[in-house]
């Protein structure tokens, strides 16, 4: 008896578009599944804080001799204290008008003399900080006076670049990160990091004062049994935000993008914790030279040159630390050198990356000669 051949699967029968129906209301509930994991994954990286410790507010018993004292104590305070409402010095005044700007919204800071650059929403505006600065100078019995012993400046860096209010808060958290309260802090990595972004020249700058304080701050808290390292977190989420938000930054403008960039680089390159670098900047580095090396940015020979500036400083410490990630990075550097749709100076200077680190970061004098001429004559 010959078998007969199967006629196969009915595709017209209802129950195989049953099946069909379900497997694409599978496929796009999976997507959805993901793409709400994302979002909510991004929300809570956005809005990252450490819970605050809340004291109780129940007022604790004071003995009758120490109540008496305190109670002297104020009102000689009280006493010595300037009086706002009667006739005042420049200098009152001149207290007075920023505690009066103070209670306004500012939205703008001003790093310098002339320059001013807008204050993103979620900060704390610097006439915030010059009210609290007054605060805790009056709470130390000092006046209105800056503290003779934190106006010592450290010569090792130069912080002339930066306004006076923001010179003066970093000279304290160079002193002594703690002795600053936490938003103080805070505020102080912004005013670097915005001033980076405004003048990408101030980069290595930017990090190495971030270097010097988190130093400081780890010795401070070597003692503590759970070190908070407020400086230190606050870099690294700080620069997380701003690295989420590097389209919109590019879009806006080019000179900020580059000066982040430079700076988030070098903060990874020279911060260094108990010998160290900050390995959970690795992915931001290296997610920020990709966008470099896309075919957009190389076509701006300020993107170009922030591109190679930087893998000839870190490419070496790179090299050593996670070389699988060069070795796709470079991959990418190759492909955009075959491509004909690269500009020449873009392709010049990748080709002498590339010749450079297979040389192992170092080059002769004669090649090295020959890329700068070749480099001139490309700029024109």
């Amino acid at each position: 008896m010959d078998d007969k051949p199967s006629p196969g699967l009915d595709l017209r029968h209802g129950f195989v578009h049953k099946i069909r129906k379900q497997l694409v209301k599978r496929d796009q509930s999976e997507k959805d599944f993901e793409t709400e994991k994302m979002e909510v994954a991004k929300r809570q990286l956005a809005g990252m804080k450490k819970p605050t410790v809340r004291r109780p507010t129940q007022v604790t018993y004071c003995p009758p001799a120490r109540r008496e004292r305190s109670n002297s104590t104020s009102s000689a305070v009280s006493s010595t204290s300037p009086n706002p409402s009667s006739g005042s010095t420049s200098g009152d005044s001149d207290v007075l008008a920023a505690t009066t700007v103070a209670r306004e919204p500012a939205t703008q800071y001003s790093t310098n003399g002339t320059t001013t650059v807008n204050t993103p929403p979620t900060q704390i505006s610097p006439p915030a900080l010059l009210s609290n600065k007054q605060d805790n100078m009056a709470g130390r019995g000092q006046g209105w006076a800056l503290p003779a012993a934190e106006l010592v400046d450290n010569n090792n860096y130069d912080i002339s670049g930066f306004g006076e209010e923001a010179q003066w808060y970093i000279r304290q958290a160079l002193q002594d990160p703690t002795s600053l309260r936490k938003q103080d802090l805070c505020q102080v990595f912004n005013v670097l990091m915005w001033r980076a972004m405004e003048e990408p020249d101030y980069a290595r700058t930017g990090a190495e004062l971030c270097h010097a304080i988190i130093q400081v701050e780890v010795e401070k808290e070597q003692y503590d049994c759970v070190p908070t390292r407020v400086f230190q977190s606050h870099l690294r989420l700080k620069l997380l935000e701003q690295e989420m938000e590097a389209e919109t930054l590019h879009e806006q403008s080019v000179s900020a993008w580059v000066g982040f960039v430079r700076f988030l680089c070098l903060c990874y390159h020279i911060i260094r914790v108990k010998g160290s670098p900050l390995m959970t900047m690795v992915d931001s580095v290296f997610n920020c030279l990709s966008l470099l090396a896309l075919p957009g940015p190389l076509k701006n020979e300020m993107q170009v040159d922030c591109l190679y500036n930087l893998l000839v400083q870190m490419g070496p410490s790179l090299d050593q630390t996670v070389q699988d990630k060069m070795e796709d990075l470079f991959a990418l550097l190759r492909d955009r050198f075959l491509s004909f749709k690269t500009p020449p100076l873009a392709r010049h200077r990748l080709l002498q990356l590339i010749e450079l680190r297979s040389g192992g970061w170092e080059m002769e004098p004669g090649i090295q000669d020959y890329y700068s001429r070749a480099g001139k004559e490309l700029r024109g």
